[in-house]
């Protein structure tokens, strides 16, 4: 698999995931990608799209091509950046931001860092 059609499969789930957040909340978001990856490009989609792993995989819904074209954009620099996640795997949208929830494995984690309404963490 390219890295090209790895950012393809970052910035679907940036876009997704992470529209409304600020730039660092969505460079995180490529990072969590990423990292659990291991930085390989030929892990990214079936990270993306393995089972439960992001909500929006699951009830996948078209997308405005001019959003695309931004996340496309954040993804390539991104993932091209260090990462500000220090190694998180997992994020959440934290309560009382819309959707947020309380998922069942935080207590199995270690918080990393919190950017916009996201929780980041790892093992």
């Amino acid at each position: 698999m390219s890295l090209e059609a790895a950012i393809i499969c970052a910035a679907l789930t940036l876009k997704h995931e992470a529209r409304g957040e600020p730039l660092l909340g969505q460079y995180a978001v490529v990072h969590v990608v990423r990292n659990r990856a291991r930085y390989n490009p030929d892990n990214v989609c079936k990270v993306v799209f393995a089972h439960k792993q992001f909500s929006w995989t699951i009830n996948m819904n078209g997308h405005n091509s001019q959003d695309f074209e931004k996340a496309i954009h954040i993804a390539h620099m991104a993932w091209q950046s260090q990462d500000i996640t220090k190694g998180a795997t997992h994020y959440h949208v934290k309560p009382g931001c819309p959707s947020g929830i309380r998922p069942y494995w935080i207590s199995k984690m270690k918080e990393t860092v919190r950017i916009g309404c996201h929780i980041f963490y790892r093992k």
